[in-house]
């Protein structure tokens, strides 16, 4: 145990998230400085649900509800059929940034997020080979945005840790 009662895993995973979050606000301040509009937020919970035949896997993150005002706006009053993940995984748990992209209209939505390795356990495999469902939703369960994913890969923890995705 560390000086403050945390573990060294406790301390890797603050560090890791706080590595996030800087991460995200320097994409943001990229994506602004290139002339686009962004919408950062950061995801309080993120689960990973698969229904039963294994078909549909779901990432649902939930995000405060003045975002949430916000994305319900943009993906009404726009498209966003681009998108890439910048993750890594530190102390058993995937930490990523998801950019959704709306070229059209030179909008970035960005999520900071983090999930458990253990999330992922019994469906690791299949997530794989099938397409990926981001959702968006409120404190009381009300999806506000869905977005599909053909590359689940990109969401999902690599062999060599690090961060990995497009860098801007």
């Amino acid at each position: 145990m560390t000086r403050d009662g945390s573990t060294d895993v406790d301390t890797k995973a603050r560090e890791a998230w706080e590595r996030t979050l800087a991460d995200a606000a320097d994409l943001a301040e990229r994506r602004e400085t290139a002339g686009w509009t962004v919408l950062y937020t950061q995801a309080s919970e993120t689960t990973v649900s698969t229904n039963s035949d294994g078909s549909e896997h779901v990432f649902r993150y939930l995000v405060p509800d003045d975002a949430a005002d916000q994305i319900s706006d943009w993906v009404t009053n726009g498209s966003f059929p681009q998108y890439d993940v910048h993750r890594a995984t530190e102390a058993g748990t995937v930490f990523l940034v998801i950019e959704l992209l709306d070229p059209e209209q030179e909008r970035c939505l960005l999520i900071a997020a983090a999930y458990p390795l253990t999330a992922i356990d019994d469906v690791g495999e299949t997530i794989r080979d099938a397409p990926l469902q981001t959702r968006v939703r409120r404190l009381d369960g009300t999806v506000v945005a869905s977005f599909e994913h053909t590359d689940s890969e990109k969401f999902l923890p690599s062999d060599t840790g690090g961060w990995t995705g497009r860098q801007c």
